[in-house]
């Protein structure tokens, strides 16, 4: 699936006009800063939970994150909320750079800034309704697809922002 977005933005093709009409403008570079928060959050919450299942803060190895993500995955209280939000992390480190190179080469070339804004926003609904599901809603088959759809809006919009810089980089 993940072949598709890009596919789509390079031959036109994303979110439709009337859909980012609807959308506030966001400025481009603020909107990488939501963006780490945004894959940051799932971070702190996979804390909290790390926490709980190790009886407070002061239980939360640091030396060795990593080992005891390893060993909490297969609690029984909270195994399944620490590797959710952790998914959910790692799957926000993993969209970043599309979308920055996006948002950079946008700049770089002078595209359309409020397009490029309006692109950013809908990226950014998109990780926050990410996040809420894959945090938040049980695994059963439609918050899977809600999700899916959520993750698949992200790179389409990381696309259609590299596809926006490409066409004004062409003229």
């Amino acid at each position: 699936m993940s072949v598709f977005p890009p596919i789509m933005a390079l031959v036109g093709a994303g979110l439709p006009e009337g859909v980012l009409a609807l959308l506030p403008y966001v400025s481009p570079l603020k909107a990488l800063l939501g963006s780490v928060i945004l894959f940051n959050t799932p971070h702190m919450v996979k804390l909290y939970w790390t926490s709980k299942a190790t009886g407070g803060p002061g239980g939360i190895n640091n030396n060795n994150p990593r080992a005891q993500y390893e060993e909490l995955k297969s609690d029984r209280g909270y195994g399944d909320d620490i590797s959710r939000a952790q998914a959910a992390h790692s799957n926000g480190l993993e969209s970043f750079p599309v979308f920055g190179v996006g948002v950079v080469a946008c700049l770089a070339v002078g595209a359309d800034n409020t397009l490029a804004g309006k692109l950013a926003c809908a990226h950014l609904i998109s990780r926050v309704g990410y996040n809420i599901l894959y945090m938040g809603v049980s695994t059963n088959f439609a918050g899977g697809v809600a999700r899916s759809t959520c993750w698949f809006v992200s790179l389409l919009t990381s696309c259609q922002l590299i596809m926006l810089a490409a066409t004004k980089s062409d003229q």
